[in-house]
């Protein structure tokens, strides 16, 4: 089937809802009454093609929330043309970025909604709790964040984006997961050999086995429990710790001024389009 009206309106139905699930994209396809439809898997390809010089994409993955197949409208394009189309401000990008340093640091890949607020006690711009709130609120809805009960983890949409950003510039705070080798955004850390897995991987291996697929040691369910509950300790405690030093520069600005402090441009796909982070020279 060549490209045409129905894979416009696909697209059009993709970039507008950013995430759907396979029984949505059927919804879609089945409400332009065609008698002949492309499989979605050819119908996914043959977009892609068209995308592929605009640096856009979609994709069949996994939901690693909800555990069912998703669509994902990308954006991966690091070009002038991309970096343009500036949807968020400075500061906002900037929260962005803590968030995604936060999560990904945190040993069960997500951190709670009071840690996420606080962090508008890190950043060097005017920005409220308030405005925090709404940004949280909306990359919700954009599903590059995942809120679960309390927590904010990065969302399907941010996982599949953010991939080759992560590993070109926090490339200290990815782990591949033990069984996949895949980047681990939702996951843990095995207790006895503190090597990471998916959560998705793990449930897989312990319908065979109650062991941790890493090391062999016994598996117990409370052991994830405590995991949880040690992240969040270390969360507060890691945000104090910000704090503190946040305001003993202030305090010394003699120190400040001796730091030699190259800014790079580091740019996000489609959420935040040019970051500016700051790293001392070696």
């Amino acid at each position: 089937m060549l490209y045409g009206k129905v894979h416009r309106h696909f697209l059009r139905s993709m970039i507008g809802r950013g995430v759907i699930n396979l029984q949505e994209a059927a919804s879609i396809l089945d409400s332009l009454n065609e008698e002949q439809l492309p499989s979605l898997e050819d119908l996914v390809k043959q977009i892609n093609d068209e995308l592929r010089p605009f640096q856009q994409a979609i994709k069949i993955t996994n939901d690693e929330l909800t555990n069912e197949e998703v669509i994902v409208f990308l954006s991966l394009g690091y070009d002038d043309a991309t970096k343009s189309q500036s949807v968020f401000s400075a500061n906002e990008l900037e929260y962005f970025r803590l968030l995604i340093e936060q999560i990904m640091t945190a040993e069960a890949r997500q951190i709670t909604g009071i840690n996420a607020m606080n962090l508008v006690g890190i950043m060097k711009a005017s920005f409220t709790k308030t405005d925090a709130q709404k940004l949280l609120n909306t990359w919700c809805r954009m599903r590059y964040l995942d809120k679960d009960h309390n927590n904010y983890a990065l969302g399907v949409r941010a996982i599949h984006e953010f991939e080759s950003y992560l590993r070109q510039n926090m490339p200290d705070t990815i782990e591949e997961c033990c069984l996949c080798k895949q980047i681990v955004f939702r996951g843990c850390n095995c207790p006895s050999c503190a090597l990471a897995i998916h959560t998705r991987c793990l449930n897989k291996y312990l319908e065979k086995v109650d062991k941790w697929p890493c090391c062999k040691a016994d598996f117990h369910a409370s052991q994830l429990e405590r995991l949880h509950n040690g992240e969040r300790l270390s969360q507060t405690q890691r945000l104090e710790n910000s704090n503190e030093s946040e305001e003993n520069t202030e305090v010394d600005q003699t120190q400040e001024s001796t730091e030699d402090i190259q800014t790079t441009q580091d740019i996000i796909p489609e959420i935040s389009q040019r970051v500016t982070r700051k790293r001392k020279r070696t």
